[in-house]
């Protein structure tokens, strides 16, 4: 059985249910609604994570339901009207939406169509991220509704960092407690209500991006974290002279881990360039620091320090610590669909990794590939609702740099 690790409690004990998923833009006909259904009741399954039930403080490993899943509790339909907004906005209220409570698992999967566009549809899959990552729902995504078996994210094999990385790592990610972020004032909440979440994305053509990548030697993930970095000297005050950083998630799952449930998730502390005035200058920083990365296997070190035997392991205080607004103003995930995926025939246009946010957590940014195009994806709460120029900033300094 699998153990529910201290970063599953960090996850699972905050005061506000974190909720990470997709939603999902597929270009064809929108299933029938039976149809639809059965096929995710039946593959659903035979997904254990989809099956475990909230555990018990005491619990030290997930457990499933004995009972069928509730396809009313899960699984819904949204036919929505055709005025302007009325998918963005159905889309704000999935990410308020409580999830299903206990005894129930905390997941579902929604079903949103237009008749104004009958050859497009979009599916919205929520989990409770203390059940579940984001790779690891990215291959829930792809098992419940993909027409054929198709490959998830790229897994990282383990390998053996130093023990001189592992305590670095873990150093690293602390230190903003000595040192507040330049960027918290501009994107800080109030600590009141809000008006419920934010939510915004651009899109741009993957071959822009790659040809990008060729002419400056370097990956494709290199240029979306230099264009974060200029979008977001574009909300900074002109006096900001340190540049902040950001907390940017590492994937830990092995190959065999595809379908395991919880948390196989680091997160690295990344110096945002904002500094840079030019897409070139902001690429030689974080190309400076991704080489590093790797060189330095913190994967492997943050895949370490996770799994490390009580009492060394990281505390689920602690990691919920980490993940607050006070040391780290954003958080961002990558993640790449490596495929042409259809459902029901229908092919995957584009798609954004969502994780919902409240007034102590990070304005989350994602970047989410798929076949052709690539999505910078954009959620705060609203007194941060600045952050929703983010991909837009992104977006313009992608198009108007020359190749």
């Amino acid at each position: 059985m699998d153990a529910i690790t201290p970063a599953d409690r960090a996850f699972l004990q905050m005061p506000t249910p974190p909720v990470t998923g997709f939603f999902l833009d597929f270009i064809g006909s929108p299933p029938a609604q039976e149809t639809w259904a059965r096929r995710i009741l039946d593959r659903a399954g035979t997904i254990p994570t989809l099956l475990h039930t909230p555990p018990a403080p005491r619990d030290r490993t997930w457990t499933s339901r004995a009972e069928p899943l509730c396809p009313d509790t899960h699984l819904h339909h949204h036919p929505l009207p055709t005025r302007p907004h009325a998918l963005s906005d159905a889309c704000e209220t999935l990410l308020a939406r409580p999830l299903p409570p206990a005894p129930h698992p905390p997941w579902d999967i929604h079903l949103l169509t237009q008749p104004s566009t009958p050859e497009r549809f979009r599916v919205a899959l929520r989990i409770h991220h203390g059940h579940q990552d984001g790779v690891g729902a990215a291959h829930t995504a792809i098992a419940l509704l993909c027409d054929t078996p198709t490959a998830g994210p790229h897994a990282h094999p383990a390998q053996r960092p130093r023990s001189t990385t592992t305590l670095a790592a873990g150093l690293r990610l602390a230190a903003p407690l000595l040192r507040p972020d330049p960027a918290r004032p501009v994107l800080r909440a109030a600590l009141g209500g809000t008006n419920g979440p934010q939510w915004d994305y651009k899109d741009i053509p993957l071959t822009r991006l790659r040809a990008l990548a060729d002419a400056h030697h370097c990956t494709v993930n290199d240029v979306c974290l230099a264009a974060l970095a200029l979008a977001l000297r574009a909300l900074l005050p002109q006096t900001t002279s340190r540049p902040p950083h950001l907390l940017m998630a590492l994937s830990t799952r092995r190959p065999d881990q595809s379908h395991a449930p919880g948390n196989h998730v680091g997160a690295h502390r990344l110096l945002l360039p904002t500094t840079a005035t030019t897409l070139p200058a902001a690429l030689t920083a974080i190309r400076q620091q991704t080489a590093a990365l790797r060189r330095d296997h913190v994967r492997d070190a943050q895949r370490r320090l996770l799994t490390l035997r009580r009492p060394l392991s990281p505390s689920p205080r602690l990691l919920r610590t980490l993940l607050g607004p006070h040391l780290y103003p954003l958080a961002t995930s990558s993640i790449t669909f490596p495929n042409a995926l259809t459902c029901f025939d229908a092919r995957l246009e584009a798609a954004s990794m969502f994780l919902t946010v409240g007034p102590y957590s990070p304005v989350y940014l994602s970047i989410t590939r798929t076949l052709d195009t690539v999505r910078c994806t954009a959620i705060a709460d609203a007194p941060r609702r600045n952050a929703m120029a983010l991909p837009q900033h992104w977006k313009h300094a992608l198009a108007n740099h020359p190749c």
